[in-house]
């Protein structure tokens, strides 16, 4: 009750506009609905296009510019910690509608979710981490554990502004596992850049299980 007072009142004296054109916001989600078409992008990669033996797939729900770029970059160097919330209604709202990952997996096979770690000197002068604060309450809806699975083992530039070869050797070698035993059957790999999910399994036990 008191939530839902809350949020009337912020919504009459402090109304969300779309960081694409200004635009007020009266649904849930962050972009307007112009804003939003003009980078609805779903789709899904399989292991075959990614050359990369370890991936069971990727999905990306957006196009990573225009209204969802300027977006992430207001979160990312301006301090918006107020789009965090409407970029996780996002991102909750598209995988409904794409109706994505909602799977019946076997009781053996275990499942997480976590995200590509911020390096810690952003974070703590951002004070979140983009990642698990827009993903992580749609886990926690979907009834999926969050884990910190990941380290950065050193610091790296701001990828924002870097050739695709410049990111590549960038964070090359920057990751590590945050533990070595007792790792999930399946991980679900989140990262804020498109709205993106990767699917890394140690075993796939069902094709209807992969992105």
């Amino acid at each position: 009750m008191f939530s839902s007072i809350l949020a009337l009142l912020q919504s009459l004296f402090y109304p969300h506009c779309c960081p694409g054109c200004g635009e007020e916001v009266r649904e849930p989600g962050v972009l307007c609905s112009r804003c939003r078409e003009g980078v609805w992008h779903p789709r899904s990669f399989h292991p075959r296009s990614l050359d990369c033996p370890h991936v069971d797939g990727m999905f990306f729900l957006m196009d990573y510019a225009g209204a969802i770029q300027k977006t992430l970059q207001q979160a990312k160097f301006q301090g918006r910690e107020d789009l965090l919330p409407r970029l996780g209604e996002e991102w909750a709202r598209g995988i409904r509608q794409e109706g994505k990952f909602s799977w019946d997996l076997p009781p053996e096979v275990t499942l997480c979710a976590t995200g590509i770690p911020t390096d810690p000197r952003r974070r703590k002068k951002r004070g979140y981490d983009l990642p698990e604060e827009i993903f992580r309450p749609w886990c926690r809806q979907e009834g999926y554990r969050w884990e910190t699975l990941l380290i950065r083992n050193r610091s790296t530039r701001p990828q924002y502004g870097l050739t695709p070869e410049e990111r590549k050797k960038n964070i090359k070698g920057c990751f590590a596992l945050a533990r070595q035993e007792n790792l999930p059957d399946i991980v679900l790999l989140c990262e804020q850049r498109c709205l993106r999910l990767i699917q890394i399994s140690k075993c796939m036990h069902s094709r209807k299980n992969r992105i």
